[in-house]
């Protein structure tokens, strides 16, 4: 049963990462002007983020029924606010990624902060872990978690890694594309967890 749960968590781990959000293309900026290790590293970084987080919203969900109803509409509220923001900005200005991904100095730190430190990752592995079948139990939990936790790692790293490698092909022009379709995703993201 544990096997079948961390496969249940690597699957949707998948699901989830794929789709480009704000630190996914921060971390194709950081391979794209640091190159290929450092683009490793910050997928290092996210992924260990994630295992951190999903860590702390199972021991939330397993003792406290998942947060009050308050707390997690406002941490939805908050969620969805900020990936409004971050979609606007990006959207407006498909370059400030580009600053940030030059001023990043340590990857994996910085990208491990990035993860735990955003509230829409705390808010959306609770809304996961809560509608499991198997919430109450705590190593089934961590089953799923780790699992979760490998298919970032695969993901992310590859996605550094392949910006690092091939991100010196891409043009300006493609850059500032990418940055804006995640800005549109992100704000329409967030317009969707206000609507819900």
């Amino acid at each position: 049963m544990t096997f079948s749960i961390l496969l249940l968590g690597f699957g949707l781990g998948l699901l989830f990462v794929i789709p480009p959000g704000p630190l996914a293309v921060t971390l194709v900026e950081v391979g794209v002007s640091q190159g290929r290790i450092a683009g490793a590293r910050s997928g290092f970084g996210i992924a260990a983020g994630d295992l951190a987080v999903g860590s702390m919203a199972g021991v939330v969900v397993v003792t406290g029924g998942a947060l009050p109803d308050a707390a997690f509409d406002a941490v939805q509220l908050t969620s969805a606010a900020v990936l409004i923001a971050l979609g606007i900005v990006m959207v407006a200005r498909p370059t400030a990624v580009e600053s940030l991904a030059d001023a990043i100095q340590r990857p994996a730190r910085a990208f491990f902060l990035l993860t735990v430190l955003t509230p829409t990752v705390f808010g959306a592995w609770i809304a996961i872990i809560a509608a499991l079948p198997f919430a109450d139990d705590l190593p089934a939990i961590a089953a799923f978690v780790l699992g979760a936790g490998i298919a970032s790692a695969a993901y992310h790293v590859a996605l550094g890694s392949a910006a690092g490698e091939f991100g010196r092909h891409l043009s300006g022009a493609v850059m500032v594309h990418i940055a804006r379709g995640g800005g549109v995703l992100f704000a329409g993201l967030g317009a969707l967890m206000l609507a819900g």
